[in-house]
């Protein structure tokens, strides 16, 4: 470990920390937009400038690798004056309607604006990025919210691996796009919507938010995703008990804040007005248990050959399911011997789940007809 002093604090940090990261991790605020641990700094921003006794500038401290007895100041007149200008700047090709925007409250450029009481610009600009994308069913594209922080272009270069964005044109022009600014479904992209977890503003918005309430009207619910085995941690935003959408968050032991386009985007079975609720067991059977007085029988039409109909069931509670289930099943078993069962596992169990399934199969059933379906 080394020793370094930020604003009069000495703190140990490991070799190698930028001095922003280490400010972060002893809970020493510097501003920052274009900085994410988990990629490259680029200090493209500038926001993070801090001074560095010896040196005679400012230097942006994500790129600043921490050294013995380094002493920093990041909140001198001269570094505060500087962040004022550069919000300044990126308030001048920026709308300010956060009022009605779908950011507000989530917006890091609104934040320092707060901060540093940059209400309105003093530059006399027009906006330069006006392009407005709709290309595909998961997130929109509005240029005129691009800070051009580059965070999008790094998650997708660095951690997702799949290059579909970039900086295209030069000067006031410049804007992110896709190679031959192709639709996205017709790039690389694999929609996991990284870029719309890391952009702090509102250029890059999942569909389902927009329009569905503000950020402090949403209560958070973290859980683990119920698609693949892998048991990704995410975090729901719910309005009234309604998914409005899903990200990753930090400190989730597996995946931290990126998910795939499944968990990010893929909850909406959860809302859907058809879905089951409580176990149901058809009419047929529920007659032959005593479970109803009507008598029923299986129309001609098998229900495995068609979709089957709410009116030929009937709910029962999960105790009266579970013992239907373990009756027919012991029955089976009785007659025919455990191979004349087979058991499909779920790809959304986890991965303890689906090991405790097929030990039942094999231990409690006596069968080693088994299979799981990942392709979800």
């Amino acid at each position: 470990m080394i020793k370094i002093t930020i604003d009069n604090r000495e703190i140990e940090v490991k070799p190698g920390t930028n001095v922003l990261q280490a400010a972060l991790d002893n809970g020493i605020d510097i501003p920052h937009l274009c900085y994410h641990p988990e990629l490259v700094p680029s200090g493209g921003c500038r926001m993070c400038l801090v001074e560095v006794e010896g040196r005679p500038n400012p230097v942006p401290s994500c790129g600043l690798q921490a050294a013995e007895g380094m002493v920093i100041h990041t909140r001198t007149e001269q570094v505060e004056a500087m962040r004022r200008d550069i919000i300044d700047l990126f308030v001048s090709d920026h709308p300010l309607n956060c009022v009605v925007c779908d950011k507000n409250g989530a917006c890091a450029l609104q934040k320092y604006a707060y901060e540093y009481n940059v209400a309105e610009t003093s530059f006399d600009f027009e906006l330069s990025r006006t392009l407005y994308q709709d290309d595909n069913p998961f997130f929109i594209r509005d240029h005129q919210y691009c800070i051009l922080c580059g965070k999008c272009v790094r998650v997708c270069d660095e951690v997702v691996g799949a290059h579909a964005i970039d900086f295209s044109q030069r000067g006031f022009v410049t804007y992110i796009a896709t190679p031959f600014d192709v639709p996205l479904a017709e790039s690389s992209c694999v929609f996991c919507g990284s870029c719309v977890q890391v952009c702090p503003t509102a250029a890059l918005l999942p569909r389902n938010k927009i329009g569905k309430g503000r950020e402090w009207e949403l209560e958070r619910t973290r859980t683990v995703c119920g698609y693949c085995g892998v048991g990704c941690s995410l975090e729901y935003a719910l309005k009234d008990g309604e998914i409005i959408y899903a990200q990753g968050f930090a400190d989730a032991p597996v995946n931290g804040e990126f998910l795939c386009v499944k968990g990010r985007f893929g909850w909406d079975f959860a809302k859907q007005p058809d879905r089951l609720t409580q176990p149901l067991v058809r009419k047929d059977l529920a007659y032959e248990l005593g479970l109803t007085d009507e008598p029923w029988e299986l129309p001609e039409t098998s229900v495995l050959k068609s979709k089957p109909k709410a009116e030929n069931y009937i709910p029962v509670s999960w105790e009266q399911a579970i013992d239907i289930t373990a009756t027919k099943l012991a029955d089976i078993i009785r007659q025919h011997g455990g191979n004349a069962v087979a058991g499909l596992a779920s790809a959304r169990c986890t991965n303890e789940e689906n090991y405790i399934f097929q030990k039942f199969m094999r231990v409690g059933v006596g069968t080693n007809s088994i299979d799981h379906c990942a392709r979800l």
